[in-house]
């Protein structure tokens, strides 16, 4: 009987090919969504491994990958970041992730030594460090393994759209409460009666509009962010400080870095009148999306437009033949508006 060991790698490319592998395994199974998302891919954790230890990051951090293998071959992944003034070990993420978990496109029985061999493993590591497992979906077998560690447990929300579900948009349309259904309509008739003039424009590296138009929505996302802390936007204190944070999110944040970088990445605006109205950065992987990111300008929210941006993408999504539209982390009003249901996510902290 092969044993299942463990192994633990630095740097992420020395590991590019096992990881790959398990892409390729995974792509072949078609497992459920919450399984193997785009987050736990090669190619979304090689680019924030760079992103996290660019400039002075390795002076703070340092990565750490938990190789499970099993007679010569990588069954399982577990990536982790290391703060080292204070030892604490989490799952790397940016401001634009979801789902976080280890990578392993096996299931069931097959499971039973490699989880084991992880929960050893994470036991040990957990001795003198302090821990921060965060948003991992409830039903995985690894948040089996966290909520017996000990320590602070707790759950959130995450909602997805089954598109599957669907054969068309208007059945899609037909889904969703009568409320929302007649809100959508009225939105699209006050755009006719205001004479105005909507477009869906979608971004991705080889196409990047100048940096002018990605600071100005980049300003309605944080103008939007001090909304939701209830702090106020208005004030040349405050738009100073707004302007500053789109300035730095478009030279170097992570969200922008990933719409540069990332082959899997897009930018979704809608424009009304030529302005951005809403945007949302949206990532695919195989025949799925994840969208982590969505503002809109609330001088337009007399047509709804993160809800129109989301109908006008459905409708280019369900003919490209997408399954599943994962709407991330967090309760917002729309995620529920627009058909999403929840898959809980969990976090531990120790």
């Amino acid at each position: 009987m092969t044993t299942a060991t463990i192994q633990e790698y630095e740097d992420i490319r020395t590991i590019r090919q096992q990881w790959l592998s398990l892409d390729s395994i995974a792509g072949e199974r078609q497992l459920p969504y919450v399984c193997y998302t785009y987050y736990q891919t090669y190619e979304w954790n090689e680019f924030l491994y760079d992103m996290i230890l660019r400039g002075m990051g390795r002076c703070k951090e340092r990565m750490l990958y938990a190789v499970v293998s099993k007679g010569g071959a990588a069954v399982a992944i577990l990536p982790m970041v290391i703060t080292r003034s204070s030892g604490k070990v989490r799952i790397p993420s940016c401001r634009v992730a979801g789902v976080l978990n280890m990578s392993c496109p096996y299931s069931g029985q097959e499971l039973g030594e490699t989880m084991d061999v992880i929960s050893r493993y994470l036991e040990s590591k957990s001795h003198g460090s302090k821990f921060s497992l965060a948003d991992i979906p409830c039903r995985t077998p690894l948040a089996s393994i966290i909520k017996g560690m000990g320590g602070h447990y707790s759950e959130r929300t995450s909602y997805h759209v089954p598109l599957c579900d669907f054969s068309s948009f208007d059945a899609y349309l037909s889904s969703l409460s009568k409320n929302i259904y007649k809100n959508i309509r009225k939105s699209y008739n006050h755009l006719t009666s205001d004479n105005r003039l909507m477009q869906l424009k979608v971004y991705g590296s080889a196409n990047m509009p100048d940096d002018s138009y990605l600071r100005t929505i980049w300003t309605l996302y944080f103008r939007r962010k001090q909304a939701w802390r209830g702090r106020s936007a208005a004030g040349w204190l405050a738009a100073v400080g707004i302007a500053v944070k789109a300035w730095r999110e478009v030279r170097g944040g992570c969200a922008m870095q990933s719409v540069r970088q990332l082959p899997s990445a897009r930018l979704y605006v809608l424009e009304i009148d030529t302005q951005p109205a809403a945007f949302m950065i949206v990532y695919k992987h195989r025949n799925h999306l994840l969208m982590p990111k969505l503002a809109i300008d609330s001088s337009y929210s007399r047509y709804s437009p993160g809800i129109l941006m989301i109908m006008e993408a459905v409708k280019e999504w369900l003919n490209e033949g997408i399954v599943d539209f994962d709407l991330c982390r967090g309760d917002e009003r729309y995620k529920k508006e627009v058909g999403g249901i929840n898959e809980p996510l969990c976090r531990i902290d120790k």
